[in-house]
């Protein structure tokens, strides 16, 4: 009988296992994501997902392809952005590129990807970036838009009687999505603004704004910003007296908001993807087993208490980019020619990625929506107790 050592058995699947994988075509994924700079509370976790998610599928014989995951970056300034993304193109030959982590530096890249007709996942809030749709051929993005988040919030302020709310929002493309977002539901729902103030992502003192809100006497407020600005903004509201609700978008959605804001965002309420609330979603939804999976790995991985949206959204980037490639392979997209299997995963995602249930909801891509999402994956968040809970309307 002939035996055979463990160790040598090993030896002989690892010998396999890598000329499988040298028969193999390799499919490169390149990101963009801000690592360090006003946004990096929101990109690193975006990074870290990205490297999980390379963990996870690294087992997965079943692909047609290996994977390279490439990532960069762009401290959250929309230049290194535009010359990271350059990279991947040109120097890497990405053939899917997902960049960017804030609607600035996601606008930045539009004009580099579509001249380059490489398909680009962006990590943005901001319609702006995938709309028009016409102009936007080879953008798609993961995360819930303004339009979505505003409306579910506005709705909750009608419910409540509420009919003048102000707005408090950034300086740049992110805050005048927000902005156009809430003029438009607002006025197609019969609530009056009736303040507007702006400042900037590096901004400390919100002092100013905060008391010509307050004097202008709204029955709400909305602050569309991301951590730091947006819990300090919030502070600053409770400081100088205001004492009515306080509605945030998705942008706020992660733990450095409530680390920062501490008791005064207790309250808060919050437009947000599933990810947030899954616990509390009942066992139904067909979202929570999805979540509750991700979740477990990735706190488990980064040590972390409870995972928010952005790990989630570029999680479902790589996701809905793997799947992309592989319907494209499967058809007889070859990965060698770069250009031609770019414009063949293109054209999966918009075409071939229906009712794919990921973290951050439900995506049904299409020629006439780079979105993807509705309003089953749209929910509000409510700060109670230092966590983010599903908020039950009354």
């Amino acid at each position: 009988m002939r035996v055979v050592s463990v160790a040598a058995a090993v030896a002989a699947l690892m010998v396999s296992t890598a000329a499988m994988a040298a028969d193999k075509p390799e499919l490169r994924i390149g990101s963009v994501v801000a690592m360090t700079g006003p946004a990096s509370a929101l990109g690193l976790p975006e990074k870290n997902a990205l490297e999980l998610l390379q963990e996870q599928i690294a087992a997965d014989t079943s692909l047609p392809f290996t994977i390279k995951f490439i990532t960069y970056d762009d401290g959250s300034d929309p230049t290194k952005a535009v010359n990271n993304v350059r990279k991947l193109i040109t120097e890497d030959r990405a053939h899917v590129v997902i960049c960017c982590t804030t609607t600035p530096t996601s606008m930045a890249i539009l004009e580099t990807v579509t001249q380059a007709k490489v398909p680009n996942i962006s990590l943005a809030l901001g319609q702006s970036v995938i709309e028009p749709v016409k102009d936007r051929h080879w953008i798609f993005k993961t995360p819930s838009t303004d339009q979505l988040q505003v409306t579910g919030l506005v709705d909750d302020m009608v419910k409540r009687g509420i009919k003048k709310v102000a707005f408090l929002g950034l300086e740049d493309s992110f805050g005048e999505g927000g902005w156009i977002a809430l003029q438009s539901v607002a006025k197609a729902k019969g609530v009056e603004i009736v303040a507007s103030e702006r400042f900037s992502r590096t901004d400390t003192n919100f002092t100013p704004q905060a008391l010509k809100v307050r004097q202008a006497s709204p029955g709400a407020v909305y602050i569309h910003a991301i951590p730091p600005s947006s819990a300090l903004v919030h502070q600053a509201l409770k400081r100088v007296g205001y004492t009515g609700p306080i509605y945030h978008s998705g942008g706020s959605a992660n733990n450095a908001f409530i680390s920062i804001g501490k008791k005064d965002v207790d309250g808060a309420l919050l437009g947000t993807t599933p990810v947030l609330v899954y616990t509390d979603l009942p066992d139904s939804n067909p979202l929570k087993p999805v979540i509750s999976k991700f979740a477990a790995l990735y706190e488990k991985r980064f040590n972390v208490a409870k995972v928010d949206i952005f790990p989630g959204q570029s999680w479902d980037a790589g996701n809905v980019a793997i799947k992309a490639a592989a319907d494209a392979v499967k058809a007889g997209a070859k990965l060698d020619d770069v250009d031609a299997s770019r414009a063949a995963i293109r054209d999966k995602i918009e075409n071939g990625i229906k009712e794919f249930v990921g973290v951050g909801g439900i995506f049904n891509y299409s020629p006439t929506d780079h979105l993807g999402l509705d309003a089953r994956s749209t929910f509000i968040s409510v700060v109670k107790n230092d966590e983010f809970r599903l908020y039950d309307a009354k």
